[in-house]
């Protein structure tokens, strides 16, 4: 759901002169459904940590994972499963997703909950194959510890990684939101860069805009330390009030 004061702040944004209006999720685009009342006022969709961009609904930019990397990295999934490792992973493209989970009968209840709550919310099946038929621009890996896969994740020199409290999302080297919101910025030369994030994929993106605003829900205390515009809590429903506070709209 919208709150008002966010819905508020879109629509006033949207009708303000020469403010161009982007998003930059890790999400692809059939997953923004959630925003759907509000994604026309969009002109920029920086998708799946930056790696897929659109501009008015056309592709600009796709930065997909190769084949041999994805299998590369599936192989490495299996010798960590047949160590009695917890783990999966699914496949993002840019309108479909899926899970590669070779034996499900056999997987332990944490990844079972894990992905029945991903299918729950997102249509994901099992599809081993998926990388083959489908463009991949994102790579998720699951596991029930994650300082046990760790090492496994940090050792990807091909990939940037960012790490979440039971997953990990994986994009091709220096493929960042930040990397792709930059690139637009290139385009708008005497535009200022106003950039609001909550995640740890938001930390180099905050830090680059030449406004960068936390949100009061953030639980990353690196990106809290480092960005000193906050807002209150996004269920306080104040964001308008915060952006005029602020001399932002």
């Amino acid at each position: 759901m919208i709150l008002a004061q966010t819905k508020k702040l879109i629509l006033k944004l949207s009708k303000t002169p020469n403010t161009i209006l982007g998003i930059a999720t890790g999400r692809n685009y059939t997953n923004l459904d959630v925003i759907k009342e509000i994604l026309p006022h969009f002109k920029y969709l920086v998708l799946t940590n930056g790696a897929l961009v659109l501009e008015d609904n056309k592709i600009i930019e796709e930065n997909t994972i190769p084949i041999p990397f994805l299998e590369e990295t599936l192989k490495e999934i299996k010798l960590l499963i047949q160590n009695n490792n917890e783990i999966t992973a699914s496949f993002i493209g840019a309108k479909k997703t899926a899970f590669f989970c070779e034996h499900p009968k056999k997987m332990e209840q944490n990844i079972k909950n894990i992905m029945e709550y991903w299918h729950s919310e997102i249509d994901t099946p099992i599809d081993n194959q998926f990388y083959l038929k489908e463009k991949v621009f994102m790579l998720n890996i699951f596991g029930s510890d994650k300082e046990k896969l760790k090492p496994f994740l940090n050792q990807k020199k091909y990939f940037k990684t960012y790490f979440w409290q039971n997953h990990a999302d994986f994009t091709l080297k220096d493929i960042t939101k930040d990397y792709s919101v930059q690139k637009i910025k290139e385009k708008y030369p005497d535009h200022e860069l106003i950039c609001i994030g909550d995640g740890c994929n938001d930390l180099e993106m905050l830090k680059n805009a030449d406004i960068g605003i936390v949100m009061g829900n953030c639980k990353f205390p690196e990106i809290l330390k480092k960005i000193n515009l906050k807002t209150p809590h996004i269920e306080e429903d104040k964001m308008y009030e915060f952006f005029q506070k602020n001399g932002l709209c």
